[in-house]
């Protein structure tokens, strides 16, 4: 094994923290700039509709988000376990298995919706003025989602590989192509919502060539063997239980998307919706970090759980639930301070797209100091093989507190209503969440402190 590698069970925390983390929070940066970049070249170069469409066409585009996590988080969380308990042709496997399936299910979403675009997107929440341009941008996008998909598997293994510079260099790849791309297909050539679309994809094809150029090279130490190619089911099933939370908290959003598409057009019209596509794409980006630095540190907890060490587990934990909270903080006081600025920044001709804009991501943000500690509980449940409960308190955010709230809200509170819907659940969220934090750090406590009386005893024998 290359002596360069990090060691995950005996390096300090701190620095494999500054090992994985920034890489996977640069990674994730850089691949929600493509939903960033998108709506700023659409919204300025196209306009008002332009970014409506994009942000109808939102839900299927987290329904590939939810698979590609499914698969990659699932698989390399029980990939970086076998590393740990030193069960190699089992991590092989495991990601061998991965790898066709998330193939076999971006297959598969590409067919469904190349033959129902036009009725999914009405149950989006298209409009007849919008439906056009968004059915163009998903049937173009839905081309590329074998590229994405597959790209974010591979990345989450090359991660938990200990290669973690590597996969942010992949992400980097197809973001640089992307930014080129759009400028050049929207300006340029004047494609409009095709180009958008068109750059997206080739920028994802580039970035996949990337990532699978790793397992044919010198680096890649655990590889795609031929000899497990067929499914295990039993492989399968581990990889779908630890990837249930992630899929399902993303499938929510999904749900929860298509809502506010529709509350959006009942009390504030075509616009309104523009004006969420941006202030998702800000609020979307500034999610990212975080979740950067909770999944850059999922390899290390889920090593440590097969090698039960306990105490490394929650010093990570508690690091994560600090710089989480601190982070949010200030993130809170930018979008606070400066809605306006970050609004014109997607269009700066439509008064009235950017106020609503302004009033939503003001809203929406208002109470992100309390999120930090929710967000990283639930990647640290994932870690260690308890995808139910990372369900049950990501899941349940959105089941028992937005979807309600959208529900409830706006017809007291009108357009506004749809925006009060998100803090009231980030408030209730942190509420269901704060037991649960404590409730780990006493288990895994408990677990350490029975691992050393166990170490000791045979010395006092």
């Amino acid at each position: 094994m290359n002596t360069k590698q990090p060691r995950l069970g005996t390096d300090p925390i701190l620095k494999l923290l500054l090992i994985f983390a920034p890489p996977a929070i640069i990674g994730l940066l850089i691949n929600a700039s493509y939903n960033l970049i998108d709506r700023i070249f659409v919204g300025n170069g196209i306009g008002a509709l332009g970014l409506a469409a994009i942000t109808v066409c939102f839900p299927s585009m987290i329904l590939q988000l939810a698979l590609g996590l499914m698969v990659g988080i699932g698989g390399s969380v029980n990939f970086a376990v076998s590393l740990g308990q030193k069960k190699i042709p089992r991590a092989e496997k495991i990601f061998t298995n991965s790898v066709m399936l998330i193939v076999i299910l971006a297959l598969l979403f590409t067919i469904v919706h190349l033959f129902f675009a036009e009725p999914l997107l009405r149950l989006y929440g298209a409009t007849p003025t919008i439906m056009p341009h968004a059915k163009t941008y998903l049937s173009i996008i839905c081309l590329g989602s074998v590229f994405m998909m597959t790209n974010m598997t591979l990345n989450n293994f090359i991660r938990a590989s200990s290669f973690p510079r590597f996969a942010m260099c992949t992400m980097l790849i197809g973001a640089i192509a992307n930014t080129i791309l759009d400028a050049l297909f929207i300006f340029v050539f004047k494609w409009g919502i095709v180009g958008a679309a068109a750059a997206t994809v080739i920028a994802q094809a580039v970035s996949f060539l990337w990532a699978s150029s790793f397992f044919i090279s010198s680096r890649a130490i655990y590889r795609f063997r031929k000899k497990y190619i067929k499914l295990s089911p039993k492989i399968v099933s581990a990889i779908c239980f630890v990837g249930a939370a992630p899929f399902l908290i993303q499938i929510t959003n999904g749900f929860m998307q298509t809502l506010i598409n529709k509350s959006l057009i009942q009390y504030g019209g075509d616009i309104a919706v523009s004006a969420m596509g941006a202030t998702l794409a800000v609020t979307i980006l500034l999610f990212m970090p975080i979740t950067g630095l909770c999944e850059g540190m999922q390899p290390v907890i889920g090593f440590n759980l097969g090698a039960e060490k306990y105490d490394r587990m929650l010093k990570i934990f508690r690091l994560n639930l600090i710089a989480s909270t601190v982070f949010f903080i200030f993130g809170w006081g930018v979008l606070q301070l400066f809605p306006e600025t970050i609004i014109r920044v997607f269009n700066n001709r439509d008064q009235e797209l950017i106020t609503i804009g302004t009033q939503s991501l003001k809203t929406i943000s208002l109470l992100y100091p309390f999120i930090g500690l929710p967000i990283a509980t639930t990647f640290f449940l994932q870690a260690v093989k308890h995808p139910s409960m990372a369900a049950f308190l990501a899941v349940g955010r959105q089941l028992l507190f937005i979807i309600p709230s959208l529900l409830i809200l706006p017809r007291y509170f009108g357009l506004n209503g749809v925006f009060y819907a998100f803090p009231t659940a980030d408030l209730l969220g942190f509420f269901v969440a704060v037991p649960i934090t404590v409730q780990q750090f006493r288990k895994y406590g408990k677990k350490q402190r029975e691992s050393e009386t166990t170490s000791v005893l045979p010395e006092a024998a």
